[in-house]
């Protein structure tokens, strides 16, 4: 603890004194230096030397003003600076010998002239210091020529996203990166408190225990790790640029972090010396899509009760509860209950973003909120966030950088519950009594209320009361990086990071919730469940890289440390029971505890390191090689085996760079080839170490017992993925058209998977490093600008992927879970050598038999019986794709622009629950879908494709559910005008952009089935507004010369230093 408390503290004096220097630096920027020519003397005075005055005027490579550049005579300390016209004045001394000015400014590459006629006003242009993102690959760690890159990499800017979602960053990334997909979650829908998942070139990990996220990709963003969560709550507008990584050679210096892919996010940064002030509103109009819904409306379930023979007659004539019912109906009652949650939401998101340079200075500051509103009556979701970086140029060779940032976020779920619940109530029941009053439950006979099994509540009763469900976090993170450019060829650069991250959830039921109507003891009436986590971690990373390039040959090498990290985390839950009244809602309120419930926590400790090197040698500029070596360590693996080496090599051949393949047309014609190792370390902490849990209710006479929780593994390791890719780029036309064809085979070995332990050991399994799972697939893009004049552009992409898994080694005690029965809306996964993870088991089937009604099941063997056996079940389907992917098009005429955002799926297979369980297989004393009235078999002779009606069976999994999807999905709509550059300058703006979107537009599939069962699906309407202010200069004329005053700027700065050092504590 001791050295934590240091370390924080040194940490914090190192983040004040950061900002204090860009605050100087922000400043000094502001002002340029003084006239150095003015000299004076002390004692005596000195000769004056003859000089001549220079004139001159410094641009941009768009011909604009550069204010701030320093004009300096070489070989002396006189400078100046130029101002807000970028115009400058120095005079420089009379000699026979050759004098130079040199310009240097942050973000352009630095300059020299050599003055041949003073008298002559100079006009000098400055280029910018970095290469087009486009030709440059940006690992992380250092970035990598395009042209010479050996991995896999897809970087996208802001406006590709925009065109895709204005308001969701997961939506566009997935949209136009051919191998990544969203995991689809059916049952969540749309809803806003529900992070998905996401998966780069298929799942290397298995989700035996239901763990959440273990496929998900490594996330970084302006250099330190963030979760998928943090990512899912970026403001789109606050982006610059995500790059995706997806094989061995361009994550491989992740080292056990990389198995499942980078993504790399780096935030709007200045780009040159304009002060930019950048705000997008998007207000969102949302509305709940029902077109899947296909309920049978009153008259229709009613009369299907009777078919189904729940009546004492045939005919219902003589039954009470029938005659109800019927009343119910011819009064005209027809609850549209799956509508009664439901709202129409409106939403709206805020950023504001400042940059600029000036001098040696860089800085941008960004706000944003987000106040999200799903379309289920009163859940929320809401995030504020601030964002800081200032980038100083010390000296020539030394730059040293600061980015903070700090983020609130809050969430509620709907009190209206699970939307499922409102598909299964029956139209015929009112929502309200004779008095006007909630009906809090209803019985099938409500003139019998013994039939407990068949009894539902009244959600809408329960949604009137204080219960509640609520998340709230907070998240800061710091960033402190040097880089010291030594010689031209040769540079170092160091990073030290720390973040920190609390989150707390609360979930409380009333006492009068229906649930406890029939429960007599008041201690044992509602419920109040609190769980939250609390992480800090320090983490920090060198680089050193040096580059050489010869006649022919050009090298590059980089080595350093990847990471040294250390994290602290600690968990808290508790559950308390016994709730008196309504809204005493705090748990301080609860009698007392649940048997599990009572408070218990957690901490933790983990730290890994990390080291790598990497060397890539270009031959006549198209022979390519390259090799990754990184070795890491985890304390999260067993004690035997933290420590392990991951590597990589890759070659290139640029074929457009042959003598015999030179085309004027062709801009890039390449072939790349890499594999190698990289890991997994995304479990938990754990795992590796056996843990007990001490219990009072275990109170002896020598001290409280404990029980043991897990059995640890001093031999775990972590997961290893071998990666093999093969690659062809093309180019042409002056990157008018291109295409991309890639082909990979993923291998995963020592997979953690569980073995059996005797039950004398306290726990019933540990995990090892025994399984094995196979991913193979191919994707391709192309993209192409077919048209573009001076008013008329258009352009189009198309994408696709196809993957496919095999589990090729499994555990016994993994095989045994394949055992017992079938039960929820999906098929069981079972775990089988050689199958697939996305395999659908189930038992053959002939379909419905004309004469009898009944279902011709096919056994293993091939034989037909009437008889259903769970162990004839094979795999009849697979749920991935032969391919998806996506096709968008953009048309822009003059300031106009309309964009199309579309995805398809074809040749997957899916089971479809929705006529599982909601048309044939259905509970008749609940609502149905429609086609469970209609399309059943009802005498000698149907051919149909349901069995005929009755009672419930028991839960089946037959091959008639199963059913290919194959479906177009028009997703987004975006039409913007831009106003004209004319105009807005008149009102002193650069950029104004408004338009609308319209997201979810029609979905086109060979499946019909209930969509968003938990959570609807939406569509929305979405407003743009996006204004750029250019310029913001306090300009004051002082002795004909302008200079830059921010009195406004060093007040609001004064403020946030005085904060700083309070929350510091410095």
């Amino acid at each position: 603890m001791l050295y934590t408390f240091v370390l924080r503290r040194w940490l914090k004096r190192v983040l004040l004194l950061s900002v204090l220097m860009m605050i100087t630096g922000l400043i000094n920027a502001q002002t340029p230096p003084k006239n150095e020519n003015k000299q004076t003397s002390d004692k005596k005075e000195q000769p004056k030397t003859q000089r001549v005055t220079v004139i001159g005027t410094v641009l941009d490579s768009k011909e604009e003003p550069l204010p701030g550049v320093v004009v300096k005579v070489r070989g002396t300390t006189q400078a100046v600076a130029t101002d807000v016209d970028g115009r400058f004045i120095i005079q420089i001394p009379k000699s026979d010998k050759d004098i130079f000015l040199d310009f240097s400014f942050v973000g352009m590459l630095p300059h020299s002239i050599k003055v041949v006629k003073p008298e002559r006003k100079l006009i000098v242009h400055l280029k910018e210091d970095n290469v087009a993102l486009s030709e440059v690959v940006v690992n992380g760690f250092f970035a990598q020529d395009k042209k010479t890159f050996t991995g896999t990499a897809t970087t996208l800017q802001r406006d590709d996203l925009l065109k895709v979602s204005s308001t969701n960053v997961l939506k566009a990334i997935t949209a136009l990166t051919p191998n990544m997909k969203i995991v689809e979650n059916n049952a969540a829908g749309s809803n806003p408190n529900v992070v998905p998942e996401l998966i780069i070139r298929g799942a290397n990990s298995l989700a035996i225990s239901g763990e959440q996220g273990i496929n998900n990709p490594l996330v970084i963003l302006d250099g330190v790790e963030i979760s998928m969560e943090e990512l899912y709550d970026m403001e789109i507008n606050e982006i610059e640029s995500v790059t995706i990584l997806e094989d061995a050679s361009a994550t491989v210096l992740y080292g056990e972090r990389a198995a499942n892919g980078v993504i790399l996010v780096e935030r709007v940064r200045a780009k040159d010396s304009k002060v930019r002030l950048r705000y997008s509103f998007t207000p969102t109009f949302a509305y709940a899509d029902l077109s899947s819904m296909n309920l049978t409306n009153a008259e229709q379930k009613l009369e299907l009760e009777r078919l189904a023979g729940l009546y004492d007659t045939d005919d219902g004539s003589l039954d009470q509860a029938y005659a109800y019912k019927l009343e119910n109906i011819r009064k005209g009652i027809n609850t549209e209950w799956y509508k009664a949650p439901l709202r129409f939401a409106f939403s709206h998101s805020h950023s504001l973003t400042l940059t600029g340079m000036g001098q040696n200075l860089s800085y941008s500051a960004g706000l944003s909120f987000r106040d999200t509103y799903g379309i289920m009556k009163g859940d929320y979701r809401r995030n504020y966030g601030f964002n800081i970086n200032f980038g100083y140029r010390l000296t020539d060779k030394l730059t040293i950088s600061f980015t903070g940032s700090y983020g609130l976020g809050g969430s509620k779920s709907s009190p209206y519950g699970d939307y499922s619940t409102y598909s299964k109530m029956n139209p015929y029941e009112p929502i309200y009594d004779e008095y006007g009053e909630y009906i809090k439950e209803y019985y099938f006979d409500p003139f019998d209320p013994s039939g407990s099994e068949k009894k539902i509540e009244n959600p809408l009763y329960n949604a009137t009361l204080s219960s509640f469900s609520k998340n709230q976090s907070r998240n800061m993170k710091n960033s402190v990086m040097i880089r010291w450019d030594i010689v031209p060829q040769f540079y170092v650069t160091g990073q030290i990071n720390y973040s920190s991250d609390y989150s707390q959830s609360d979930v409380y039921v009333s006492p009068d919730d229906s649930q406890y109507l029939s429960t007599v003891n008041p201690a044992e009436k509602g419920s109040y469940t609190i769980s939250g986590t609390n992480n800090s971690a320090w983490d920090g990373k060198f680089t050193a890289s040096y580059r050489k390039q010869f006649k022919d040959v050009g090298f590059s090498v980089n080595a350093g440390c990847s990471s040294i990290s250390y994290k602290y985390s600690s968990d808290f839950s508790a559950q308390g029971i016994g709730f008196m009244k309504d809204n005493l809602n705090d748990i301080k309120f609860a009698m007392g505890y649940t048997k599990n419930g009572k408070p218990s926590g957690d901490e933790n400790i983990s730290t890994s390191v990390g080291f790598y090197g990497n060397t890539t040698i270009v031959v006549l500029k198209r022979y390519i090689i390259d090799g990754n070596l990184s070795y890491s360590g985890n304390s999260s693996n067993g004690a035997n085996k933290r420590f392990g080496p991951f590597w990589s090599v890759g070659a290139r051949w640029n074929i457009h760079e042959e003598k015999f393949f030179r085309k004027s047309w062709l801009n890039d014609l390449s072939l790349r080839w890499n594999m190698g190792s990289t890991g997994n370390a995304g479990f938990s902490a754990k795992q590796a170490v056996t843990r007990y849990q001490y219990d009072q209710d275990n109170d002896y006479y020598t001290g409280v017992g404990a029980t043991p929780i897990n059995m640890g593994n001093p031999l775990l390791k972590w997961q290893k993925t071998l990666k093999n890719t093969f690659a062809i780029n093309t180019r042409m036309f002056q990157d008018r058209l291109s295409f991309n064809f890639s082909f990979y085979l993923d291998k995963t070995f020592d997979m953690l998977v569980p073995i059996d332990l005797p039950p004398s050991v306290g726990v019933s399994s540990v995990k090892v490093n025994m399984g094995e799972l196979l991913n193979k697939g191919l994707s391709f893009s192309l993209s192409g600008r077919i048209l573009q004049t001076k008013d008329w552009y258009l352009s189009s992409y198309i994408n696709g992927s196809h993957n496919f898994d095999k589990i090729t080694k499994i555990s016994d005690a993994l095989e045994k879970t394949n055992q017992g029965g079938d039960t929820g809306t999906k098929p069981k996964l079972l775990y089988k050598e050689g199958g697939s993870q996305y395999d659908i088991y189930a038992v053959r089937s002939a379909g419905i038999d004309p004469a009898t009604g009944q279902e011709i099941f096919i056994t293993k063997d091939g034989h037909y019986t009437l008889k259903y056996n769970e162990d004839d079940k094979v795999a009849v389907g697979n749920e991935n794709p032969i391919l998806k992917g996506s096709w968008g098009m953009t048309l822009a005429y003059k300031g106009f622009g309309l964009n199309l955002t579309s995805s398809y799926t074809f040749g997957g297979d899916i089971y479809n629950s929705t006529i599982a369980d909601a048309v044939e297989n259905i509970d008749p004393y609940f609502n149905v879908d429609v086609r469970a009235f209609t399309d059943r078999w009802k005498q000698p002779g149907d051919h149909t494709r349901f069995l005929g009606l009755g009672e419930k069976k028991e839960t089946y999994r037959s091959e008639r559910f199963v059913e290919k999807k194959n479906e177009f999905y028009l997703s987004n709509i975006t039409f913007t005008y831009e106003l004209p550059k004319s105009f807005l300058k008149k009102i002193k703006l650069e950029r104004l952009v408004v338009g609308i979107a319209y997201d979810d537009v029609f979905r086109i599939s060979s499946v019909k089935m209930e969509r968003g069962t938990s959570y609807p699906y939406q569509r929305s309407l979405n407003l743009i507004f996006l204004i750029n202010v250019l310029s913001i200069y306090f300009i004051k004329e002082y002795e004909n010369n302008k200079i830059y005053q921010t009195p406004a700027l060093c007040d609001g700065i004064a403020v946030v230093v005085g904060e700083l050092c309070k929350f510091l504590g410095c």
